[in-house]
């Protein structure tokens, strides 16, 4: 049974208005504790900022998911293990960004902690059971479902803390991509998606209030991890009447955070350099160098997200021919803004 459309935009609404209030407070506990993330050579920021806006993230998620479990209790009685896995591998990746933030963890031992936190939702039923090879067939997955949908968990709960380099980029992305994972959901009547999404939704552009530069608070790995997680899970909600596009689609609606993480990790081990090292030598640091304005950077980045968004929405309503058409004519009018931005000096700064 379905929240439908009105339902969804609700909790959306609600994840949204609590995110706004609790931002706020999160932000002036920060500064009194002293919770800041201060400059440094991998930083671009030349201030301290508070960095717990992950905080406001699980609790304006949770109470906004609660609510529509009570609006329509059937969609917890239907898949109450999967539910089940979800909260407590969240709550496992919470917990694991917000002491890295706050103490800090070697990347190997966050590795494992995220892994054990994917395995709760991937043991409880919520995983890729086939898979489509191109050119080849639907291959069912069986015990190897396993294992490789936790390898996918982990993945994109990573890539956006990848993204966490530039003010507002990881939330924008992260705004583009669950709208997309909300519209493809609600098409394909996928009840528990839809919810995940809107909720994630609502945090995102909420937190751009305080997240867009200059940035007042940061969302921290505590942030940046749980709605990579969040993302990565909801991608895992597909029926198997669309296994041709299990995987491809939500690697379209999540083309921007996939592409920084495949191209990181191509460039770190190419050069010898551990994979889980932070660098600044991050694709968007490569376009400020150039000139460029943090915020036509941050902007570069949401208008090839919104490209790969409408490349997955075509290709679930079969009319992958007229988005890319559509698409065209976007990224000309949204190229000649940006040109005209960038001629301008943007925003004069980065």
């Amino acid at each position: 049974m379905n929240l439908r459309i009105p339902g969804y935009f609700l909790v959306a609404l609600l994840s949204a208005y609590l995110t706004y209030i609790i931002i706020p407070i999160v932000k002036s506990y920060c500064i009194k504790k002293g919770l800041l993330d201060y400059p440094g050579p991998r930083k671009i920021h030349t201030s301290p900022i508070p960095r717990l806006g992950g905080v406001a993230f699980v609790i304006s998620f949770t109470f906004s998911i609660w609510l529509g479990f009570m609006a329509n209790p059937q969609l917890w009685h239907n898949d109450w293990q999967g539910i089940a896995g979800v909260v407590a591998g969240g709550f496992i990746i919470f917990t694991l960004g917000l002491v890295d933030d706050i103490r800090g963890i070697s990347p190997p031992v966050k590795f494992l902690w995220q892994a054990g936190a994917a395995l709760f939702p991937v043991l409880c039923g919520v995983r890729a059971d086939v898979l489509n090879v191109p050119y080849y067939k639907l291959v069912e997955l069986g015990f190897w479902g396993i294992p490789l949908s936790v390898i996918w968990i982990v993945a994109i709960t990573n890539t956006f803390n990848l993204l966490d380099g530039l003010d507002g980029l990881a939330a924008g992305i992260a705004g583009i991509s669950s709208l997309t994972f909300l519209i493809l959901s609600v098409v394909l009547d996928l009840p528990l998606a839809s919810l995940f999404a809107a909720g994630i939704f609502g945090i995102s552009i909420a937190f751009l209030k305080f997240n867009y530069h200059p940035a007042q608070i940061f969302m921290g790995d505590s942030g940046s991890l749980f709605i990579g997680y969040v993302l990565g899970v909801t991608s895992l909600y597909w029926p198997k009447s669309y296994a041709s596009i299990i995987m491809f689609v939500p690697l379209l609606a999540l083309g921007v955070p996939v592409l920084e993480m495949v191209t990181t990790t191509v460039r770190r081990a190419a050069t010898g350099q551990k994979i889980y090292i932070a660098d600044r030598r991050h694709i968007f640091h490569y376009l400020l160098e150039s000139g460029i304005s943090h915020r036509s950077v941050v902007w570069i980045f949401y208008v090839i997200s919104i490209q790969f968004s409408i490349m997955a929405v075509g290709f679930v309503l079969g009319r992958a021919n007229i988005m890319l058409v559509l698409e065209g004519i976007f990224i000309i009018f949204i190229g000649l803004i940006l040109s005209r931005r960038m001629k301008s000096g943007g925003d004069n700064g980065r």
